[in-house]
């Protein structure tokens, strides 16, 4: 007896393979680890003999650091977000994109604008910034996370609640109201941030920081000891575990809530002078510390001498292979988040579980999984060499770490179709595959295309996967910056370092017009919404 003809519904109706199939592919993205975790949980002893003497007081130094910049970044990303979402102020949409940019590029990049821009200022400058420009530079990469989750939790109050809170209090009840709402979700923001910074080792180098991930980088570029790094790799995936787990389990809930889509409006924006004066006053420090000094530094040693002939010799050498490691690894990882996301489907508690696996994931650090791979290709026979010591190794490693930024965006525009399409293609008999083709990729394209342009300049900016796993003479361009910083001269390095940022503000652009192409316009005729002036 045959069983009921598959239709478009199937997209729709709960089943045992959804649980399968995310656990499968979510799994993927820690599956490189696990051959280093076995290695090295099977010879532990105590904390000093296993990672090598001062890694502990490295790792208490570490948090120290990550502790700080979470703090600070909660202090100004909290209202920065609460004031973009409740008002409008002149520049609001340029401050916002400016105030994000610090994510584009890697942090050393950043790291030796303020070392160039300290130098110039004075002989004592430098010095001050040894301690200083870690804060700055992690601040920077994590106060944009802090503005969004505040910025979006904001948006998710009604009108009809802001009314309420402004009839009952004014502006002060709805500020006070609103900072209530985002205050736990820009908490979360805020310690993921933090987290996030324990295994980037790239401001250490520039302002001689002891922190665990230069430690780590030290033992596998410098000593070459892949057992030892590893070791100290177990050690700080432990302690970012401890951290990001309660994170990711009340993250959960409010991020599974916030992927649904919404029937009632959003809060319209008030032109109120004094809200306007300190939203602006924010984001203009944010930016400035952020992006402008940054770049100030580095555009100071081109005063003298320009060295962009060589370093546009050492892009054009380096950007073929910066594209192959960043255009496939944010393919592979669109297209498993994107059908991580189909798998998960409408499924609360699947989709609550498979948010707080990926925000974990995510926050374990990249030289974990890239020293795993190395640990296998160790082992493994010649003919695994296309995908273990290639560059298809480097865009696996890409793809495979960030597959949950993309699973994020492609969750939240997955929960945006209706299920009443299924439905609507199932009674006119619309076969699945048509069905996929002409409603369902179309729906999800500009939230595939922003995963890919988010997940392909988080790649161009991975530097340890880059290190570990390229193969001889497949250099990226971020990794030629990274070489050639210690030795090279200063109008070199400052050369690379802009035309690096040229390249990624480039491609940011061009992947915003591209959503805009092809996202869905208002239709004519439909005026846009209209501002309402404060009372």
């Amino acid at each position: 007896m045959m069983g009921p003809t598959m239709d478009c519904t199937v997209l729709e109706r709960p089943g045992r393979w959804r649980a399968a199939a995310t656990i499968a592919i979510l799994s993927l993205a820690v599956l490189p680890a696990v051959p280093l975790l076995g290695r090295s949980l099977a010879g532990v002893t105590d904390g000093a003999s296993f990672a090598g003497p001062g890694f502990l007081n490295a790792l208490g130094g570490s948090l120290a650091v990550a502790g700080a910049v979470a703090a600070n970044a909660y202090a100004v990303g909290l209202p920065a977000g609460v004031l973009a979402a409740l008002y409008e102020f002149p520049g609001r949409r340029l401050l916002l994109g400016l105030s994000t940019l610090p994510l584009i590029a890697p942090s050393f990049l950043w790291a030796i604008g303020w070392s160039k821009l300290a130098a110039w200022i004075g002989p004592r400058a430098p010095e001050a910034l040894s301690s200083l420009g870690p804060h700055l530079v992690f601040g920077a990469l994590t106060v944009p996370l802090v503005l969004w989750a505040s910025f979006a939790a904001t948006s998710a109050l009604t009108r009809s609640q802001i009314d309420a809170a402004r009839l009952a209090g004014g502006e002060k009840a709805v500020l006070s109201n609103a900072a209530r709402q985002a205050a736990v979700p820009a908490l979360l923001a805020a310690v993921l941030g933090g987290v996030l910074t324990l295994s980037d080792a790239g401001p250490d180098q520039i302002f001689g920081s002891n922190r665990v991930a230069s430690q780590i980088l030290v033992s596998f570029s410098a000593l070459h000891d892949y057992e030892l790094a590893g070791r100290q790799c177990v050690l700080l995936a432990g302690a970012v575990l401890a951290l990001a787990l309660p994170i990711s389990v009340l993250a959960a809930p409010r991020i599974a809530a916030a992927a649904l889509p919404r029937q009632v409006e959003g809060p319209v924006r008030l032109r109120v002078r004094t809200a306007a004066v300190a939203g602006e006053a924010f984001f203009l420090a944010m930016t400035l510390l952020g992006t402008a000094l940054p770049l100030l530094g580095l555009a100071l040693p081109l005063l003298d001498e320009t060295g962009f002939d060589r370093a546009f010799a050492i892009a054009e050498r380096t950007l073929g292979d910066t594209l192959v490691y960043a255009g496939v690894g944010g393919t592979v990882a669109v297209v498993l988040g994107f059908t991580t996301a189909a798998a998960v489907g409408r499924e609360h508690r699947l989709r609550k579980f498979a948010i707080a696996f990926s925000i974990a994931a995510f926050s374990l650090p990249p030289s974990l999984a890239a020293l795993g791979v190395i640990r296998l290709a160790s082992q493994a026979p010649a003919g695994m060499d296309f995908l273990l010591r290639s560059k298809a190794t480097v865009c696996l490693g890409h793809g495979l770490r960030l597959l949950p930024v993309a699973f994020f965006l492609g969750l939240r525009s997955w929960a945006g179709m209706p299920p009443s399409w299924a439905l609507a293609a199932a009674v006119h008999g619309v076969p699945p595959a048509t069905y996929i083709v002409r409603v369902v990729l179309p729906h999800l394209a500009p939230a595939g295309i922003a995963a890919f342009l988010l997940v392909a300049l988080l790649s161009a900016a991975d530097l340890t996967t880059v290190l570990l796993l390229h193969p001889p003479g497949a250099s990226s361009l971020s990794l030629s910056v990274f070489t050639v910083m210690a030795n090279a001269r200063e109008s070199l390095v400052a050369s690379l370092c802009l035309i690096y940022f040229a390249f990624a503000l480039t491609a940011l652009v061009f992947g915003w017009a591209a959503t805009r192409v092809v996202s869905p316009t208002r239709k004519e005729g439909t005026p846009p919404p209209k501002e309402r002036p404060a009372r």
